[in-house]
């Protein structure tokens, strides 16, 4: 078009000029026909594709396709699931010299207006008018078209990254599979590695890259320890050490704002050399300038002159700006992308097995995990090709595992080693043997788990079914946990369900087995978790099934329903002819085994065969049958009558995203400044507004100085270069002054108390929150709401506070340069008015949506990550896989499409501010009524005020996205009931509860939800030193006393006295210190064996180094670095970790002891001690303690237990017969109290009907 109007004022041209034009035309309409958008035409199954696929070339490049979304946002409330389809390219992806010219045309604009009007003025205005235009509106579309496909490049990267580390993490060994590290990489350092799209730089700031590492890994440990504290929280809170491992966690994240210091202060320092180069370039150039001028007797400086090297510098500001930042990013996305390949590059999971290509066609391996082949020779030079091991026993009917001279265990131990064993196909083998001998261990080897391995294992079968010892619950239904990728067989799950005595679970729980199973199956009782982890096995039909003692969580009469329908000879397996191997500690399930593995404290096989055979040989078998009938049960996590699970329903996560919707921006601005502190925000306002002036007022002054100029040339050039220089150093100063007060004090104060917020917030909710909330949303907030307020806030904060002032302060000058223009300011304040408004509103729900969806995301990796082993044993990985894509793209939608909003509104701001240009030029062109300077000052700032309008839009718009994760916080402090009530003290006596009594007057208590109360005026006193056992059968409200007495179900009426104080007037935490409750749950703080021992810093060395010893576990500790060794559950066996957290129960004074189970796996020799043995909580602690450790523990139990008040639950009764008295509980009231065996010699009494009904089970 421009072309075609320059022919036209070509003399000569006039015939040629209506044919180029008449061209133009043609091909306008051509183009206008080819990028017409054709959805009509589209076929019916095409209709729903990308309203951004589907545009035309200009309603992409003017983002047109966005404003349905924009009208949608306005009128309705969205959803992920109403927003426009994404871009199958970005779908897809988620599977794997014009400075001289531009000086000439500002130069021009200035000379045009003091020339005298000639015949081609006119001409010569129109054309600047229209340069102009094209500039700035051409600016403006190809901006805003190159940020779009930078962004759409973004979003695609991102989803390659999440997929391929998700993808990784399912090949990795389970030993190296650490939950904070994958979490951290895909929120911190895929954010970070974005940048690389957006800037780009030359590494030479790696003094920042550097000191940014240990800041990274100070927030993989937070983000570690506070992962396992938020799936451990009814545990700790029952052992009375939540202010523990609140200090644990405060001290982590103090420790990481620390590391970051020196980040932050490189940054700072990167800041003020950024702006020393363009603040001072000015000053240097015009101050050379104008002396050479003097000393050579030259032209002077002039306005037209002056402000168009001003404006060549303006030109050069922003791409050095952008380099200078980009060295610090280039180092950032550096340090993340070796974050990233260190992960991806790590040690895979090998499988070591032999599988014969007889059976891989039938049971085709796991496509993402490497597979040997048989040619393959092993480590230690045991040879392993076809050539050498037999495999003609895995014929039909022959073995369906081998293990020749096999040896594995971890880097630093064998653990079992010359094991050589054939498991048949259709048999049964059970493993047993002490504590320590390796049974868990020789299970992963067959499962092909270990990362070390010697000797041949065969296995007939790639895939089996595996029930781990800790029972792997997802977040969903019963149901769909029971399925898992299963396919849907009504008859099949019935009969398993039935086999697993889960019928009547499912008529108690609240929506039978569509209830949601809650955060890793806090929603269930540990015995119901067991059963649903062996019902997933028994489903799947897997021709193998490993399970791994997971009878152990069983009551008497359902753990023999439970053997007779699945082990028997006319149960389930034996119906379809399944291979089985179980590892037990139970003597009594030796009689379903058709061979038995017995294993010695060397991890070596001691004997093996029938059980016969086994019980001849006078070996451990006999030994064990030898004692008392003790059953192998555990108690259960929490006994759960129906009500509970009417108070634990689930956190409504979309009135949480509807409650931070409804909190405007006004509201989280004002809560932001209020955490960070009103003066110290105003300081550092204030420090901006300066360095705004030093920034802005140079125009003026050299505006000023060029008058005086052409009055005075060259005379007092010291005062007014001088001036100009101060202006200058103020703005540096102010620049250095206030990113230092921002970065250096108002960031680390704001993040210490948004997380201080968050985890008093978390460690004070009510117990339901903590039991019924998705374990991903909570994970989320402590991780990527942190991430945007740590990081992404405080930058977009800074640089929209100071681009603001900027805008303003252009915005002034450039409407002072024409009295004209500034009669525009009205309309111009209304438009921008009106667009933020009808931004705004699709903008706050989209950023907010983009925090939600992410949360799916970090639930399914943590998922992932917990039941690793058991998804790679039943081939699941695939379809894993395939829900991480599905997480991945509904978490794409919202973040893609607020990239999309954010560059429309740049496009429209600058399309705006190419307008205010125009106007400018063309008042100044077509009006000569104002002065020269000022024009100058206007056109100089036109170019400024049209980036720094561009800065403060990019920067505003990620601001929006940290505002969101402040807006979650405020409504999740706002919303999150606390526990705590007014009126508690902690003022009590140093050695409180000094005796050990315990008064309950008129107990009643009931759950929020519930009308029927738990517990319905009950009333017992007990005596300093009894033993109280409370028993009765499920839902009489056992547990839920336990609960009353811990303060985690408040009362109704009533009260609970112990020692003289009322419970209620007692602070929770206090409460629960000073009682002595050993959870069923195993738990390890972050920290050393002493820390983890004596987490309450009460006992001397000397004492725990007793109690471990006690517990048989100090030689192991000891050889490991002793007791400031780090020690966490990864380090220690399943039975070890429970020896451990026994051994914390005994290391701990107190004269009440309360655990919520009284029967025992332990091996008592002597009935008559079976109640020490389950006095501290111990029923699942000393699963597999051999006899020689026994004796030891009898000796330490008698002394720490004597003279001590007990409450316990009792499901097996029979293990409570030395009790002082038993308590027989129904409906939340006492039936029956007295001596155990009293009431058992009264064949009248409650306890006695109920002993001998129940095959002395209570439940």
């Amino acid at each position: 078009m421009a072309c075609a109007r320059t022919v036209f004022f070509i003399p000569g041209y006039r015939v040629v000029a209506p044919i180029h034009l008449a061209s133009y035309f043609v091909k306008l309409v051509l183009l206008a026909l080819e990028t017409t958008e054709k959805r009509r035409l589209l076929m019916l199954q095409w209709r729903n594709t990308s309203p951004e696929a589907a545009a035309s070339f200009y309603s992409r490049v003017l983002f047109v396709w966005l404003n349905r979304l924009f009208f949608k946002g306005y009128k309705t409330l969205l959803t992920v699931d109403t927003l426009t389809p994404l871009d199958q390219d970005i779908l897809d992806a988620s599977r794997p010299t014009k400075l001289q010219e531009r000086w000439a045309k500002v130069k021009r604009v200035l000379d045009f207006t003091v020339e005298p009007d000639g015949p081609n003025t006119r001409n010569f205005g129109y054309g600047l008018i229209g340069a102009y235009a094209l500039v700035h509106i051409g600016k403006a579309l190809s901006l805003a078209w190159y940020e779009h496909m930078t962004y759409r490049v973004l979003t695609m990267f991102r989803g390659s990254l999440i997929t391929i580390i998700f993808g990784k993490t399912l090949r990795l060994d389970a030993s190296a599979v650490h939950d904070a590290e994958a979490i951290t990489l895909m929120s911190a350092d895929i954010d970070r590695i974005g940048l690389l799209c957006l800037s780009i730089g030359i590494p030479i700031a790696s003094a920042a890259g550097n000191a940014q590492v240990p800041w990274l890994e100070a927030i993989e440990k937070r983000l570690a320890v506070t992962s396992k504290m938020l799936g451990t929280m009814k545990a700790i809170r029952m052992a009375g050490l939540t202010s523990t491992i609140h200090t644990i966690v405060s001290s982590l994240r103090i420790k990481e704002i620390r590391s970051s210091r020196a980040f932050r202060l490189l940054s700072v320092l990167q800041t003020g050399a950024a702006n020393c180069t363009f603040t001072f370039a000015p000053v240097l150039g015009l101050g050379s300038y104008i002396i050479l001028a003097k000393v050579n007797n030259t032209e002077t400086l002039t306005e037209g002159v002056a402000f168009a090297i001003l404006s060549l510098f303006q030109l050069q500001d922003r791409p050095v700006m952008s380099l200078l930042h980009g060295f610090e990013d280039f180092q950032t996305i550096f340090n993340a992308f070796y974050r990233v390949q260190t992960y991806i590059l790590s040690a895979e999971r090998e499988d070591f097995r032999v599988i014969p290509a007889l059976q891989q066609s039938g049971t085709p391996s796991d496509e993402n995990l490497p597979q040997k082949s048989y040619s393959t020779v092993p480590r230690n030079g045991i040879p392993r090709g076809p050539g050498s091991l037999d495999t003609s026993t895995f014929s039909a009917g022959g073995s369906a595992v081998s293990l020749k001279d096999a040896a594995a265990g971890y880097s630093e131990k064998t653990i079992v080693k010359d094991i050589n064993l054939e498991i048949t196909r259709g048999k049964t083998t059970m493993i047993v043997g002490p504590v320590g001998s390796g049974k868990s261990t020789l299970l992963r080897l067959i499962l092909g788990e270990l990362p070390e391995i010697s000797g041949s294992v065969i296995s007939a079968y790639s895939k089996c079914a595996f029930a781990p010892q800790s029972p792997w619950i997802t977040w969903g239904t019963v149901q769909s946990n029971i399925l898992g990728m299963s396919a849907w067989d009504t008859e099949w799950y019935n009969t398993v369900i039935r086999a697993c005595s889960l019928e009547t679970d499912f008529e108690d729980l609240p929506d039978g087995d569509q209830t949601r199973t809650g955060t890793r199956g806090s929603r269930l009782s540990g015995g119901q978790q067991m059963r649903v982890s062996l019902a997933r096995a028994l489903y799947s039909r897997n021709p193998l099934i490993i399970l791994d003692d997971v009878l152990t969580g069983l009551d008497r009469k359902t753990e023999a329903s439970i053997l007779e329908a699945v082990f028997d000879a006319g149960g389930i397996l034996k119906k379809t002819k399944s291979t089985v191997v179980l590892a037990t500690n139970s003597v009594g399930h030796l009689r379903f085994a058709d061979h038995i593995v017995v294993l010695n404290k060397e991890g070596s096989i001691a004997e093996q065969g029938t059980l016969e055979q086994v019980s001849a040989s006078g070996g451990y078998v006999q030994r064990l049958a030898s004692l008392p009938a003790v059953e192998t049960s555990r108690q259960e996590l929490l006994e759960l009558p129906e009500e509970i699970y009417q108070e634990l329903g689930l956190s409504n996560e979309e009135d949480e995203l509807g409650s931070a919707r409804k909190t405007s921006d006004l509201q989280v601005y004002a809560y932001y400044i209020k955490v960070a502190g009103v003066w110290t925000f105003s300081i550092y306002t204030f420090i901006c507004a300066a360095y705004t002036f030093g920034l802005s007022f140079p125009s003026i002054w050299l505006q000023w100085w060029t008058d005086y100029n052409a009055k005075h040339p060259n005379e007092n050039i010291g005062y007014w270069l001088g001036v100009y220089f101060g202006l200058a150093a103020l703005a540096v100063v102010g620049c250095m002054g206030s990113d230092w007060a921002f970065r250096m004090m108002l960031v680390p104060k704001t993040s210490r108390k948004f997380h201080q917020l968050l985890l008093d917030t978390t460690m004070h909710a009510t117990t339901s929150f903590l039991t019924s909330t998705n374990a991903g949303l909570t994970t989320n907030r402590f991780s990527q709401d942190l991430q945007l307020i740590d990081s992404d806030l405080p930058q977009s904060l800074d640089e929209t506070v100071m681009n603001f002032l900027g805008v303003i302060t252009s915005a002034v000058l450039v409407f002072t340069g024409s009295g004209y223009v500034s009669a525009s300011i009205p309309v111009c304040a209304a438009l921008i008015f009106l667009i933020q408004m009808f931004y705004l509103r699709t903008s706050r729900q989209l950023r907010l949506l983009d925090i939600e969806t992410k949360a799916p995301l970090f639930s399914h990796f943590i998922e992932t990550l917990g039941g690793i082993t058991c998804i790679r044993a039943y081939g699941w990985s695939a379809e894993y896989m395939d829900q991480s894509y599905e997480a991945l793209d509904t978490s794409q939608k919202p973040y893609y499409l607020l990239w999309c909003i954010q560059r429309w509104l740049t496009l429209v701001l600058d399309l705006l501010a190419a307008g205010i240009a125009v106007m400018l030029v063309a008042f100044a062109t077509m009006v000569h009524n104002g002065s020269t300077g000022l024009l100058g000052v206007a056109l100089f700032n036109v170019i400024s005020f049209s980036g720094v309008l561009q800065s403060f839009v990019t920067q505003w718009t990620q601001l929006e996205t940290g505002l969101g994760a402040i807006g979650r916080i405020k409504a999740f402090v706002q919303d999150t009931k606390p526990e705590n009530l007014d009126g508690e003290a902690d003022d009590l006596p140093d050695n409180w509860p000094s005796a050990g009594s315990i008064i309950f007057d008129n107990v009643s208590a009931s759950y929020e939800a519930s009308a029927k109360p738990a517990i319905d005026g009950f009333n017992l006193a007990i005596k300093p030193g009894e033993k109280i056992a409370l028993c009765g059968r499920t839902g009489s409200g056992k547990s839920s006393l336990l609960l009353t007495i811990l303060r985690m179900l408040e009362l109704d009426a009533g009260s609970i006295t112990i020692d003289g104080y009322d419970t209620r007037k007692i602070s929770r935490e206090e409460l629960r210190r000073r009682l002595n409750t050993l959870p069923q749950e195993p738990f390890f703080l972050h920290g050393s064996v002493r820390e983890n021992v004596d987490p309450l810093h009460i006992s001397t060395d000397e004492r725990i180094i007793e109690t471990l010893r006690a517990v048989q576990l100090w030689d192991m500790l000891d050889s490991r670095g002793g007791l400031d060794a780090p020690v966490s559950e990864d380090s220690l066996s399943h039975g070890q970790r429970q020896l451990f957290c026994l051994a914390r129960a005994i290391a701990r004074p107190g004269n009440i002891v309360i655990f919520d189970e009284a029967t025992s796996r332990y091996e008592s020799k002597d009935a008559a001690n079976v109640w020490l043995s389950t006095e501290l909580g111990i029923a699942n602690s000393l699963g597999s303690v051999d006899s020689e450790t026994d004796e030891l523990m009898q000796r330490v139990l008698r002394q720490e237990l004597q003279g001590r008040t007990l409450i316990a639950v009792a499901h097996k009764l029979h293990t409570v017969m030395d009790f002082d008295r038993i308590v027989l509980m129904s409906k939340g009231k006492v039936v029956e109290s007295g001596n155990p065996q009293e009431l058992l010699a009264n064949s009248m009494s409650a306890f006695y009907k109920l002993y001998t009904s129940g095959g002395s089970a209570a439940e």
